[in-house]
């Protein structure tokens, strides 16, 4: 080989090798690498609850009053970091969280309010609900149609990822019903989820979607601090919270391998909690198990008691909260009694971009099926559709 072209082979390969680590790097280098290089901008449009919420709103923000300062120290939103992990331009978010300073009892977004309110009608509830699923994708799609008048936005197609995540503040209230009516409840509200993914499909398409399991809500600082009165009122409390979450994930689960619509990816939101729990657990103990687990410093040093606690003042005429905070917020697991801290928030959102990445789909059977079908369809309707039938003129 002449030198020349040895030479070339290597400036070659170290155009190469830096294309490659700027793709990867997670630097802001990086990033504008990849911009620059594909076609098009790419979005997140998010659905949801408290734990999506970014504070920024596309269309009908809350009243100001209403809403909670994002505080540096708890950190991003799950879905901030896939933002991240997949370089994309912008967050459509419609995600709403428990409005603050209202004077009626509120709950977050939940997947149905409709349903919320029929199944809790006998109990005299007369709770706010914030935002539903349903509102929220009806919200959407009336931003979706302008969107291009917005600053950097273009009326061309973007590359979008949807995130889907309900169901923490339907299985808190579920949770206090009898086991049927609850049981009724969530089949309805999951059956009401599918539906409003069929709803933004009919919108744009064939969706990629992001809709994440649920975390047992039994290991909720909120859920360990109602252990007022006697142990076996609670143990039958925390037995059917578990039963009702794990029914919630196992219907989600048969519903979306079902769905034909678009892909599902669902990260496991209480396997990466656990997993950290059980890493804190057993390095506190001395244990390590076969793949080395325990060995290492865990991510959280407190995987309890949350950084933010709401501290009463019984010195003064009347009882008095005040919120405190930890000195190390990145040690604990929980940023306060119903949320997660950043890290943690970190970790759901990159297992998120992992699925993405490598396509790992839940319902994968049901795609394929789908498309075999369509193109049967086609194939059997002829070049002009079903019935084609070719007609000669008179005397052929």
């Amino acid at each position: 080989m002449r030198f020349t072209t040895r030479l070339h082979v290597c400036v070659a390969a170290a155009f190469v090798l830096v294309l490659y680590f700027s793709w990867r790097a997670p630097s802001s280098l990086g990033e504008n690498w990849q911009r620059a290089w594909r076609h098009g901008s790419r979005r997140i449009v998010v659905f949801g609850d408290d734990w999506s919420d970014t504070g920024e709103y596309r269309m009908s923000p809350p009243p100001k009053t209403s809403t909670r300062d994002r505080i540096a120290a708890k950190g991003d939103v799950w879905v901030e970091t896939l933002c991240k992990e997949l370089t994309c331009d912008f967050v459509d978010n419609f995600a709403r969280s428990i409005p603050d300073n209202v004077d009626v009892d509120a709950v977050g977004s939940m997947v149905d309010s409709g349903v919320f309110a029929h199944v809790t009608s006998d109990y005299g509830n007369e709770t706010l609900a914030v935002f539903d699923f349903k509102t929220q994708v009806q919200q959407f799609i009336e931003f979706d149609k302008k969107r291009w008048r917005f600053p950097g936005r273009h009326a061309g197609d973007e590359q979008t990822t949807y995130t889907v995540l309900f169901g923490l503040w339907d299985l808190l209230q579920y949770s206090t019903l009898d086991k049927d009516a609850a049981v009724h409840a969530i089949d309805c509200s999951v059956r009401e989820l599918i539906h409003n993914l069929n709803l933004l499909a009919d919108h744009v398409g064939t969706p990629k979607v992001v809709v994440p399991n649920l975390m047992d809500v039994t290991f909720l600082p909120r859920f360990s601090g109602r252990k007022e009165g006697s142990a076996a009122n609670f143990a039958m409390k925390q037995h059917q919270s578990v039963f009702l979450w794990t029914y919630w994930n196992t219907v989600l689960s048969h519903e979306a391998s079902k769905w034909e619509r678009g892909d599902l990816f669902v990260p496991n939101v209480h396997d990466i909690v656990m997993g950290e729990v059980r890493a804190k657990q057993m390095h506190s103990g001395k244990v390590t198990d076969s793949k080395g687990l325990g060995k290492q410093k865990p991510l959280f040093q407190e995987v309890e008691e949350p950084c933010l606690v709401q501290v009463t003042d019984a010195n003064a005429e009347s009882l008095q909260t005040a919120a405190q905070t930890c000195t190390d917020p990145s040690a604990h697991l929980f940023w306060d009694d119903i949320h997660l801290n950043g890290p943690a928030h970190e970790l759901i959102g990159m297992e998120a971009a992992r699925l993405i990445r490598t396509n790992q789909t839940v319902n994968s059977d049901a795609r394929q099926r789908s498309m075999e079908k369509s193109a049967a369809d086609q194939k059997k309707g002829g070049p002009n559709g079903a019935n084609f039938e070719l007609k000669f003129p008179p005397g052929y």
